[in-house]
This record gives C-alpha cells, structure tokens and sequence, in this order.
C-alpha cells in the first residue's frame, strides 16, 4: 500500500490526479490532504497538486502530499471556523455549523472526513454532485415529503424509509441553509421531513480445494446441487461469457454509475462461480458450492468501490423483486456502535421478504475490526480460513464495535481460492486462461452462501434464522480460535444437510461484566434447542470456555442448568448457561461454545464474555467563563495506550464515561455562539490524563488566558490561525485543532502537569497578509509557535523584525491566461502536521514572506491553471519548494517560474524518490518540470511515457512521465530508462525528454539504494518572460547534477547543442569549464523565435544522461 501512495502522488507530477485518472478502489491509498492547508508528517512526497473536496456545507478543502490542507470557506460562509482531526495521514475537517448535527446524530461524520472522501473518489475533480442517503422522520411518507433544497431524489430506497440523493456542489448553500436552519441541532426542521443524513458512501469489495474442504460434495452426493434456488450476487456483476456461468445467470440490473454492466473488475465473477460456477473450462475441477442454482447478477461495485445507495437498491431488487433465497455480498465497510442504513435494510429485508444476507466480515484482520453490514443481527457474517482451517490473518475479528456481540458468526475457506476469471476482470493472479487465484474474506462469503443454497433445496420453507441456525451449529470449530475470530467455526456442508438440532440463539453474548469482579453478580442466558427430527433426542451438554491467552476457565466460571436434556421430535427444550465472572482471574475477552451431542451429531453454539480490563468511571465537568454548567462544548478522549477515540458528551454540560486504565490526552473546546458563529472559544487541553481509579476532571474556562499576536507589519491581518494540541506515538502523531481567522474571543489554558515532547506538543501557528487584497499582498508573514511538552495557558507575542527570517520571492511571467495560487506551509520538526492559506501572487512580480523559524521548516508549491466556474483553480502546471530551514534576521532570496523547464533531482524526501532500486524492483519517482532555481514542477502533458530497456531489448513501461516501479531480473545487466512529455497548453519546454544508462543487479536487505544517475541542468539569465536576446552571443551556465546518495563519480564528457528550428537541426555549443560547472556559449539568431537545449554527459564509471528540451527559452 505504501508503493500505491507514492505511486499515486508521483502521478500528481503531470496532474494524473486533477484528471481522475481512474485507481483501483481494491488497491488505491489514501492521497493525503492541503488552504487553510494541514500537513501530517515528512512522509510528504512533492509534485502532487492539491486534490479538492466540496463539503456538504459547501465549504472545501484541498489536500496536497503529506496531509497538507487548505480549507476555503463556502459562500456566505466568511468568518466560520473548523475543529480539525489529523491522525497519521487522515484529516477530518469539521465546520463549527455541522457539530451540534453531529452530536445529535442526524448528520453522518464521514460528509467531513476528507480523506475517506478523496478515498471514495468524492474530490471534485472526479465528482460534480454531493452523494447522500437520507431517512425521513416516522410518519413521514415518500410522497408527503418535500424536497430536499438544493438537492434531487436519484433512487427511493425502502428498506431505509428513505432514499438516495445528490446536490451539486454548486448548490450546496441551500442544501446547508435547510439542513443547519435549527443551530440546536437537534432536529432537520427545514429539510423536507427529513430524520438523518448520511454520506452515500462506498464500500470495498473485499477456490479447487475449497468446495471438498467444505464437504460440498458429500451434499452432492446425497443429491444436493442447489437445484430452483435463486441466488443473488451484488458485487462488480458477472463475465456472462465465462464458459462456468453460461446460462446460471437469470436476471442482471446494473444500479452503478458505470454504463458498462460487463465485470471490468472481476471480483463478482469470481464470487458468483463459487457459488454457482459448472466449472466446465476446468473439466469440473473448479466446480462451485451450488453447481445448479440460478444466480441472479446485482451489478453494484464500480472499479472504485460499492456506493451504499447503489447496494441498498442492489438489495432491495434482489429481496423484494427477484425473491432471491440468499443474497451474496462480498463487501464490508466501516462500523460504529448506531445501526446504519446498510445494516437497518439487512434486517427490514431479512423480515419482511424471509432473505437471508450472506456477508464478508472484512479484511481488516484486529480484533474489533468486523465490518458493516456483516455487523446486522440477522446477516450471516463471514470470516476465513486457510486450507488447514487456520485462521487468515487478514480476516476480520469481533467482538461487534458497541455492543461485543458475536461477529463474525462461521468461517470459509478464503485463501488462494481458485475460481472463474473475468475476461475483462483486472484482479488476481492468472491460473490458466479461464481462471484466478484470489484470497479475502469476499472468497469465504460464496463458500456459505452456495452451503446455504444446498440446505434451501433441501428443505424450501425455511426461515433465514433456521438456514442461518443451521450452518452454525453443524460448523466445525477450530480449537485454537476463538468465537471472535471464528464465530461457530468453519462451515462444514456434511454435517449441515443432516443437521437436526439447532439452538436459538445461534450465538451467546453475555455483554461486560465491569470491573472490579469480586462483587460480579453471575449472568444467565437461556439457549433453546429445536429438534427438526421425527424422534425425540437426548443431548448431552457440555462446555469448552478460554480466556486470554487460552487460559483454561476454573471450574464453577461457566455453568448449565442441566448436562443432559430430552428435546420432543419437532419441538423444543430449554437450558439456562451461567458464567460467574467472579472466576477466571485474567481480565479480557472468555470465548468458547456450548456443545450439545446426541450420537455422532453436534451441535455448536458459541458463547463470549467479556470480562473487563481494569477500568473506572471518568466524569468530566464543563464550566464556562462565568462558571457555570454549559452545553457549548467539544470535547474529546485519546488513548495514549492504545490510539483509542472518544468524544465526550452530554447536555447537561456533565459527562460520564467508562474507561480502561491508562493514559489520555484530553482536548476540549468550550464555545460560546455568536450572531456569526463563535464569539469566544477557551481551548483546554491535557497532555497526560493517568486514569488509577473513579475520578472527575473539570474543564473550566475561566482558567484560560487570551491567545493573541502581532507583526510588525501595520494593518496586516490573520487570515489563518491553527491552534493545535497533537500526541505522539511511535511513528505519527494525532492532533486536534481549532482552524480560525481571528484572535478576538480565544483563550487557553492547560489542564494538569507538562511532559516529553514525545508525549505531547502544542503549536500555535498564523498567517497574515494584507487584508483588503490578498492576491495582490506585497508581504506574507508565516509564524508558527511550537510548545513541546506542554499547551499554553494564554499566549500573547509581538513579533519583531528581528524574530523572522525574510524570504524575497520573484516570479517570472506565468502562463497565457492562467492565473495562480501558492501555498506556504510550516514543517515542524515534530511530525504533527501544518496548515496554510492559498493566495494568488502578481506574475511577474514578487512577494516579501517573515518567516518564524522556531523548529520549523518551510515548503512552497506555485500552480498554474484556469478557473472553473466556481472559481477554483484548475491547475495544469506547478511547482514547489522544499522544506527549507531559515535563520532568524537574515535574509534569503528565492526566484520561481523561470525557464528553462527539465528533469531535476531534488533532494528525496522519501525513500523511493528518485531513481532507486530495492531488491528486485526499480522505482523510478522524479519530476520532469522543475524550473531553473530546481523548484521540482509538474505539468499537464498531452502524451508522456517512460520505459526501461534491459541490454538493448525493452523490459517495461509506464504512461506517466519520470514514474514507472519495474520489476528486474536479479543479474548484472545494462539497463536505458527513458521518459519524455510533450505539452501544448504552452510555448516553453513544449516537449522534454530524458534517457539514463547504467549497470544494476539485484540489491539485498530492503532499504532503497539510489542509482547513479544526473541531470544536467540550465540556468541561463533570462528576462521575466524567460527570454534572452535575439541576434546575440549568449552564455549558459551549465551544471551536472548528480542524485543525492548515488554513489560519488566524476562528469568525464559534456556536450550540450543548441537548436532554434525546433529541434530539427542542432549546432553544438562551446562549452568552458570553471570549476565544477560549465559555461556553454551560443549565438543566437535575429528575429523572435526559440532556443532548444540538448546534452549529453558521461561519468567515469560509464553512466550516462542525455536530455533535450525543445523551446527551453524564448527569443526576443
């Protein structure tokens, strides 16, 4: 995942990503965020142009590398502030306005967490319109209700008693003005009787030894195929050319955005000939669980994941219109303790319609981590097992987010599952020409849901429970899992078709038992066994229960209220279980199952406890500035422990919560409303909370002080402020700011003691300009105040010259009808994230930036671009600086956007950047317009590509420009890695090319090593509109550069030629050595026109770089 991201960003290079050039949702990595602009970490990789994202408020944030972020209010919307969540490379932007819906539970916090959104594919540049599931109020019909303002009904959706809806994100304001009309928040008054809006968001899409290992053809033989059972897969669709699923498929809708209703992905082919596949391409070796069933093909992931509107119409058709027995779903996203639509439609399809939903667990592979809609009582969950039953390490585990109940509820084989291959499917790993080999808990899924199909032949009026009851008491449990890691066990087809008894529940919870346990009261639950037979059973009852670590329970922990019980044919009989939690000794999670035999036959129920950790009560107090209780609060709880979250709240302006023993950082905003949002805000945080026992913690706001600065500049004003407290872990920090534009009304304070900066750093950063014109500022003050260990209690600092470093910025002439932004964004040296203002500069022209230089570096990125109708810059050429540290009282010079435009190596800032080898592998990661200060640019190019060549012979390609990762064969050979671009959208370096020789073999251990390449580079002195003068000799200075960290050698031969035709003839240029750099003399002709550069240079161990930049500067 770590290669996909800079993958991902090295695109950004040539503007992939403004383009939305598809990535796949199976593999694609976050893109980090940048306006107000955030920042997470060094981890930063340059050249990406910041991604957009429109906000349900209307509001947007645009993110650049690294979770650099800029926010920009929407219209009407100046003056409004945002709390702000940054945890390794995910922002969460949170507009003052959406906190009190969120708190209430009527707005969905995922509309604002930015990188899910860009994740999803909801950044502007790939999506016009703002996706929303909304549920109306009880009472309130379809019909009855009024529109939504500002937005359109795309698909009525039932089973939510709601529907699917987008907005444009132009039309957002009246979206947001009907939807935040009651500032309570405690109701949606305004908004067309509507109850709860969620993000319309999107899931992921998450096998010869299999079907035996399952004991499918045990059920074969006794004559069950699956035979008039209709079955239904949502999923990417079906390959209905696949020889394995010609006929199977009776109906197939299509409810994506893709026009296309082929599988280009290849995961529900795969699934759906699991279930159902004749394996007839295999000669019957890839034969599916229900060879005879009727597959129904509910089209409803896109190469970019599942939207939920899209699956909650997939399952509705499938339920309601298709009467499907069973219905697939090889997809899990996110869970939360509140049921979501995904979940709620499970359960009111599952009633009304008698379908059972079989769906993946998720392949998230920690405890805790079961996805949604698995997580829906009445879904079958899924998780899955290797061919030797042992548990995949990537399956999800319970226990269920909120409540600890039983998920996932059986296990599947879902390791290198063979089945039948898409023919325009992208995913897996080829096995013949017919067939893949692909692992997840989506392969485990089909497994069940073709178990499912054979027992619905076998006995056609059964309920979904009894199905659902029925797999999970003949499944065969593994002695070293538990029941949160495999529900009852692994589904065992078998036993299932002979299955007589069966339990309800089919899963036991017995909750928290809280801590201390000497005083625990013992917790029964009955469990009720059915006989499905025509003789009564006796079953003889027994218990198996481990605690962490397998611990052996001692005897008297878990009891029954009887060992051996007569069930009546067709009928039922009753046992009570009893765990004492005043037993077991270790706290944690005690899992097992209740085993009721009769003969041979078994049934399995699993049981679970959770006996809590040490752990107390915190009740946390809120006063305002005048002392009392209030409700104006946010306020939030972070493990330092374990990373943990938890918001605090309660309108009664007193919390209480439960946690487990341990350290917390504390972070609370007490706010007090005004006519235009917050008129005072106290920012109160805690670098270390120590929890030992019960205790209360008061946040009072009459402890904090006023925050406030000043530069010297008269009549500059903030336009950004960013107050941040941030917590560190072993390789990120997590934070949690204030975004605001003014000093007026803010206070702080710290609770409790200071400790390391490795604990805890508070910062405090602003960004000032002239405030009645900011495009046209003369001057920029960047400040940024670090408090490690501790958070100010008040802060107040008039900066003077002397405190500043002073950064004089040159712009030469930009681009024909473009207009520009740049970004200046502090780097602390605490890996805590950043943010900054975007700001159009004059070009030509020039800009004085006061840079405070505590701990801190500084970045830039300059882009190019149109504006959209909106007015947000569409960007077609950038460039950036990198993080740069300043000295106090000096002052420093930086000269941007002069030709000529090439290939450049600037200093790595991650470790694959450049052109590096690890292994076997070659990545190739550098920037193809870098301007001639070596600011690494990108652009927007009308064809590019680079390729590498093996001894003479082409090995590889990529379609992007100076990117590519290629896989090498390990020996010592000669290697030619070529890239080029061509542009139109401008005259200077209108086509730029580059091409590198040198010897590699394989490279042990797993650290990058940078291979020996240069770039020659040009630095000639041009006028503002990069020209020179026509009918003149001309001097260029010329330098190699080498790669940072590539072994040392010495330029043995420069050439470097000159053309003004375009290319078509070239002169050579006189070249001067002084030192370590050239001079290369030309004449230049008379008249306007163009000059094109080409050179060549060799090293002393044979290396090579030829580059040609065609029109690299203009003649005047």
């Amino acid at each position: 995942m770590l290669r996909n991201r800079r993958k991902l960003t090295a695109l950004g290079l040539g503007l992939a990503l403004a383009l939305g050039l598809p990535v796949p949702a199976l593999a694609a990595a976050p893109t980090a965020p940048t306006g107000p602009s955030a920042r997470t970490g060094p981890s930063a990789q340059p050249g990406a142009h910041p991604v957009t994202v429109t906000l349900i408020t209307g509001d947007r944030v645009s993110v650049a590398p690294g979770g650099r972020a800029a926010v920009r209010p929407g219209a009407g919307r100046a003056g409004i502030q945002f709390v702000v969540g940054r945890e390794r490379d995910r922002l969460t932007v949170l507009p003052q306005d959406a906190l009190p819906l969120i708190r209430a539970g009527k707005l969905d916090r995922r509309l604002f967490d930015v990188t899910g959104l860009i994740e999803a594919g909801y950044d502007d540049a790939r999506r016009g319109t703002v996706p929303l599931l909304v549920s109306y109020r009880p009472g309130v019909a379809r019909r009855a209700a009024a529109p939504l303002a500002g937005a359109r009904v795309i698909r009525d959706l039932p089973a939510i008693d709601g529907a699917a809806v987008v907005a444009d994100k132009g039309d957002t304001a009246a979206l947001w003005k009907a939807v935040s009309a009651d500032r309570s928040g405690a109701r949606l008054d305004a908004a067309g009787g509507v109850d709860r809006i969620w993000l319309d968001g999107r899931r992921r899409v998450t096998l010869d030894h299999s079907v035996p290992q399952i004991g499918a053809p045990t059920a074969w033989a006794a004559g069950w195929t699956g035979k008039g059972v209709r079955v239904a897969v949502l999923d990417t669709g079906v390959d209905l050319t696949h020889p394995d699923l010609a006929g199977k498929v009776a109906e197939s809708r299509n409810f994506t955005e893709e026009a296309d209703p082929d599988d280009i992905v290849g995961h529900g082919t795969h699934v759906a000939s699991t279930i159902a596949g004749s394996g007839a391409a295999s000669g019957g070796k890839y034969r599916g669980v229900a060879p005879d069933a009727t597959l129904l093909s509910g089209k409803v992931c896109e190469v970019y994941g599942c939207t939920e509107s899209a699956i909650l119409a997939g399952m509705q058709w499938a339920a309601a219109e298709q009467h499907a027995t069973v219905v697939n779903m090889s997809l899990s996203g996110g869970d939360s303790p509140e049921v979501d639509p995904l979940e709620e439609a499970v359960g009111t399809l599952t009633e009304q319609h008698g379908t059972l939903f079989v769906i993946a667990a998720g392949n998230d592979g920690a405890d805790g981590s079961v996805g949604s809609p698995a997580t829906a009582d009445a879904a079958l969950a899924v998780g899955a097992v290797d061919r030797d039953d042992a548990l995949a390490d990537f399956s999800s585990r319970g226990p269920r987010v909120g409540d600890g109940a039983i998920k996932p509820d059986i296990t599947a084989p879902g390791v290198e599952i063979v089945a039948a291959r898409a023919a325009n499917g992208q995913i897996g790993d080829p096995v013949g020409d017919r067939y893949a080999s692909l692992s997840g808990t989506s392969m485990a899924t089909p497994h069940v849901a073709g178990a499912v199909a054979l027992l619905a032949q076998q006995h056609p009026g059964w309920t979904p429970g009894r199905y659902k009851a029925t797999l999970m008491a003949s499944a065969k449990p593994h002695p070293e899992q538990t029941a949160f890691q495999q529900g009852a066990g692994r589904v065992d087809l078998a036993r299932a078709i002979t299955q007589q008894v069966t339990s309800e529940p089919a899963s036991v919870s017995f909750g928290v038992a809280t801590w201390p346990h000497t005083d625990d009261q013992p917790i029964s639950r009955n469990v009720t066994y059915r006989n499905g037979g025509n003789a009564p059973l006796t079953l003889d009852l027994s218990t198996e229960f481990t605690g962490p670590g397998g611990r052996a329970a001692p005897a008297g922990m878990l009891t029954l209220s009887t060992s051996r019980l007569t069930v009546p044919a067709g009928g039922t009989a009753q046992v009570t279980v009893v765990v004492d939690t005043r037993l077991g000794g270790a706290d944690g999670y005690w899992t097992g199952r209740l085993l009721a035999r009769a003969g041979d036959a078994v049934a399995v129920t699993p049981l679970a406890v959770d006996r809590e950790v040490e752990s107390y009560d915190l009740t946390v107090t809120h006063r305002d500035r005048s002392g009392a209780l209030t409700d104006g609060y946010y306020t939030s709880l972070l493990g330092l422990d374990d990373g943990s979250y938890r918001d605090v709240y309660d309108a009664d302006g007193e919390a209480r919560l439960r946690v487990p023993k341990g350290r917390y950082g504390v972070q609370s905003l007490i706010i007090v409303d005004g006519d235009q949002g917050w008129s005072e805000v106290s920012f109160l945080a805690q670098p270390e909370l120590v929890v030992t026992g019960n205790q209360r913690l008061t946040l009072d706001a009459r402890r904090a002080k006023p925050v406030r600065t000043t530069v010297p500049q008269r009549g500059a004003a903030p336009l950004l402020i960013d107050f941040t407290a941030a917590w560190g872990f072993d390789d990120y920090y997590a934070s949690f700011g204030l975004w605001t534009d003014r000093f007026e009304g803010l206070y702080s304070a710290q609770v409790g003691r200071s400790v390391s900066d490795k604990v805890f750093v508070g910062s405090l950063a602003s960004q000032w300009a002239e405030p009645t014109a900011p495009e046209r500022s003369p001057y920029f003050y960047g400040l940024n105040e670090l408090f490690p260990g501790r958070f100010p209690t008040g802060f107040v600092r008039n900066y003077r010259p002397a405190d500043l470093a002073t950064v004089a910025n040159r712009f030469a002439a930009g681009y024909t009808g473009m207009d520009n932004e740049l970004v200046v964004y502090p780097e602390p040296d605490y890996n805590m994230g950043g943010s900054a203002v975007i700001l159009p500069v004059q070009v030509p022209g020039k800009r004085i930036d006061h840079l405070s230089t505590n701990r801190t570096r500084w970045s830039a990125e300059l882009a190019f671009g149109e504006r959209d109708e909106d007015g947000w810059l569409q960007p077609r050429a950038a460039l950036e600086s990198g993080p740069t540290r300043y000295r106090a009282g000096h002052t420093y010079r930086d000269e941007w956007n002069k030709a000529p435009f090439g290939p450049s190596f600037p200093q790595p800032r991650w470790p694959e950047q450049g052109i590096t080898r690890t292994g076997d592998t070659l990545v190739v990661s550098l920037p193809v317009h870098s301007d001639a200060a070596g600011h690494p640019g990108g652009s927007l190019n009308d064809t590019e590509q680079t390729r590498l060549y093996r001894n003479g012979k082409l090995l590889a390609e990529s379609p992007y420009p100076g990117y590519g990762e290629f896989t090498l064969p390990p020996g010592t050979a000669n290697y030619r890695l070529e890239t080029s671009a061509t542009r139109g959208f401008t005259d200077l370096s209108t086509e730029v090319s580059a091409s590198w020789t040198f010897r590699s073999k394989r490279v042990p251990g797993d650290v990058p090593a940078r291979l020996p390449a240069m770039a020659v580079r040009f630095t000639p002195p041009l006028a503002v509109d990069s020209s020179a003068p026509a009918g003149r000799t001309f001097t260029v200075p010329v330098t190699v550069q080498r790669q940072p960290g590539a072994p040392s050698g010495r330029v043995v031969a420069l050439t470097v030629d000159v053309s003004y035709d375009g290319g078509k003839t070239w002169r050579k240029a006189a070249l001067k050595k002084q030192g370590g750099a050239w001079t290369a003399t030309v004449r230049h002709p008379a008249g306007p026109g163009y000059a094109s550069l080409r050179a060549t240079a060799r090293d002393d161990a044979g290396n090579t770089v030829t580059q040609r930049i065609i029109q690299a500067y203009r003649l005047r």
